[in-house]
């Protein structure tokens, strides 16, 4: 047998076998040390920041200023990288970028807790397709339900399979010495054993009065903020591992292959088990049933377009009631949909497009009617977070099922409007001041004499936007037991901000939360 090594790609060398037996050749992969390059070494150590510093500026009790800081850090290290090795951005790849300082700087503005929370979300997500769009490693080229499986490549196997090479690229320089594989070893050891270490002390001292008074003395002169520090470091280990090997993993294309456009559609033709026949007469007797069912309940579902309530109901019960069946009837459809064009064997295609439009339809019908109520329930009780939200996944609702309906008949990218349709929907929510604007109109409708009280509890449950326009209405009424209610609302933040610790840092700094501050003062 002889044998000798080819160069391999992605990190992995190839040894060829040949067989004296036989002319065939085959490859075995036996995957040897990877070389890395200053500039990866660099990097890796860069990143190792770049995970303390995620437990560091980032607060996530009030998050802020230190989102968008740690952003520009991480975008810039990444960028310079990926810019060094040689890879050019793209049009597509700009673009992101620019939705993710676009997302960074409403952490700076805006204090709405809840949209907050989803915009983190939205800004970790173009994250980590910017760094596969600047790549180049997209399943398909184009904006399309592949997108899907490159969610599964980008955000779980290339990250989780290139883990370890944040620290084989700093174990790679510091194992060049004999002292500098044991700083190493015992490092690493440390780090990954202090929480067992920390666990021990802290049982250890409820056990005996006296090894408490020594590891007292000892804290005396151990701050606070430096075991804040090591936990930060510790935590940060696994955050430093994700992104090292997200963006090593993609600026080498190693591990990037386990998902490709050609096994994405070996797995959907695989789903395809179920005969048109058994598809298309669930989908029928689903349809017979939405025909039913709104002849049956057409009073009822269409009042609101007339402004009348059906008898025995409030406003409160009928728009609830009408939101709970629009989330249940429309996941249910878009659930039915994907099974179906998942499941099928597609061998008709026009029964089952137009089984679907019949779905869609129906399902819009309830959205309208739904968004009919609800405009009646705002028109009697004003704004509440909720009941903008509502709206605000009603209307993406409505638009997900258009273009699933028109979908059925022309040919189209509606992946592409979909996604362009759901970013502004997302811009509107994130920079569109929601809780300032439910304030303002309650407020306005108050005053102008359409609105017959003014909910001060839910006023206080809305965010620093709206301190503003209550300091505009405090100032103007003369009523002592609203303007007491109204001062209550006006500090009811400063008050909840107490229960954390820390709440002051410029960590959670936003514009909104100092002007209401400066307001506070007056008060």
């Amino acid at each position: 047998m002889n044998g000798e090594l080819s160069g391999g790609k992605n990190g992995i060398v190839y040894e060829r076998v040949e067989t004296l037996q036989s002319s065939k050749t085959m490859q075995i992969k036996k995957p040897l040390p990877m070389d890395f390059g200053s500039g990866d070494i660099a990097f890796a150590f860069g990143m190792l920041v770049c995970g303390f510093l995620y437990w560091n500026l980032i607060s996530f009790n009030s998050l802020g200023l230190g989102v968008t800081i740690f952003t520009l850090i991480l975008c810039a290290a990444a960028a310079l990288y990926i810019h060094f090795s040689g890879l050019k951005q793209t049009k597509g790849s700009l673009f992101l970028m620019g939705m993710i300082l676009i997302s960074a700087v409403n952490f700076t503005l805006f204090d709405a807790q809840l949209v907050k929370g989803l915009n983190f979300i939205f800004l970790s997500a173009c994250f980590v397709y910017w760094v596969c769009l600047s790549a180049g490693n997209r399943i398909d080229n184009r904006i399309s339900l592949y997108m899907l499986g490159d969610a599964l490549n980008q955000f779980i196997v290339i990250p989780l399979s290139n883990f370890s090479c944040c620290f084989s690229g700093m174990k790679q320089i510091l194992i060049k010495t004999r002292k500098g594989k044991g700083v190493l070893s015992g490092l690493i050891g440390i780090l990954f054993f202090l929480p067992v270490l920390i666990l021990v002390t802290s049982l250890l001292t409820d056990a005996d009065a006296a090894f408490e008074g020594l590891m007292n003395r000892i804290q005396f002169s151990f701050s606070q903020n430096m075991i804040d520090y090591i936990w930060q470091m510790v935590l940060g280990l696994p955050v430093a591992c994700y992104l090292f090997g997200s963006i090593y993993g993609n600026r080498y294309r190693r591990n990037t292959n386990h998902v490709t456009l050609e096994s994405v559609d070996k797995a959907t033709s695989d789903f395809r088990i179920l005969p048109d026949v058994t598809v298309y007469s669930a989908l029928t007797a689903l349809n017979l049933i939405y025909v039913v069912y709104f002849l049956a309940q057409t009073t009822y579902f269409f009042s609101a377009f007339s402004d009348a309530l059906p008898q025995s109901m409030t406003y409160a019960e009928y728009a609830r009631r009408g939101f709970f069946e629009l989330c249940a009837v429309s996941g249910i459809n878009l659930g039915v949909i994907a099974a179906a064009h998942l499941l099928s064997k597609r061998e008709k295609i026009k029964i089952l497009n137009g089984e679907t439009a019949a779905i869609c339809i129906f399902t819009l019908a309830l959205i309208a009617t739904a968004l009919s109520k609800m405009g009646m329930y705002i028109n009697y009780y004003g704004l509440t977070q909720l009941r903008v939200y509502t709206c605000w996944f009603m209307v993406v609702l409505f638009m997900v099922f258009v273009l699933i309906l028109l979908r059925q008949f022309i040919h189209f990218r509606g992946t592409r409007i979909a996604i362009a349709g759901f970013l502004c929907m997302f811009m509107l929510l994130s920079y569109g001041n929601v809780d300032g604007r439910i304030a303002k109109y309650n407020i306005e409708r108050y005053q102008a004499g359409t609105l017959a009280t003014l909910d001060i509890d839910a006023l206080s449950d809305l965010s620093d936007a709206a301190v503003p326009y209550l300091y505009e209405l405090f100032k103007q009424i003369d009523d002592i037991r609203l303007r007491a209610e109204l001062r209550s609302a006006i500090n009811q933040w400063e008050w909840d901000k107490r229960e954390f610790e820390g709440q002051e840092s410029f960590r959670n700094f936003n514009l909104q939360t100092y002007k209401a501050d400066q307001l506070r003062e007056i008060v």
